[in-house]
């Protein structure tokens, strides 16, 4: 079961605003985290503009190149953003950390979980990692 407390929460949100965030700490979880985080600040559309333009920035900050086979992934973004926004949209009440432990802790969190809705071929295309591509295996609904 996957645990983190308030202050490695901070620590993961913080690292990623100020760009000091260890490249080997910036991983799926922390990706996760750091959505809960911005949707929960903002509305969901200017959540997913900040998440986009941080990673971007975050990357090149830690030396990654965003490019259309390394770095930023705009479907992921998207499709992630979407997830956790219907997630938390059911969840009013509950605490950051609450809601990333649970969201961490459940099947929606699975690092292959996108290739229920996208193919492999789809989904790791240039064209996915640079614009928004629809799933070709299902809609996206949880």
């Amino acid at each position: 079961m996957k645990n983190y407390s308030e202050e490695e929460l901070k620590y993961i949100v913080d690292g990623f605003f100020n760009r000091t965030l260890d490249k080997s700490l910036w991983t799926h979880d922390a990706h996760i985290i750091t959505a809960i985080w911005h949707l929960m600040k903002f509305d969901k559309e200017d959540a997913l503009c900040r998440l986009r333009s941080g990673i971007i920035s975050y990357n090149l900050a830690t030396g990654v190149e965003n490019t259309v086979e390394n770095g930023y992934h705009e479907t992921m973004t998207i499709f992630w953003w979407k997830v956790i926004n219907q997630f938390l949209a059911q969840r009013s009440g509950y605490s950051y950390r609450d809601n990333c432990i649970d969201f961490l802790n459940s099947y929606l969190a699975e690092k292959n979980f996108p290739l229920r809705f996208y193919s492999e071929q789809n989904l790791f295309s240039a064209m996915a990692r640079s614009r928004f591509v629809n799933p070709d295996v299902q809609e996206i609904k949880i």
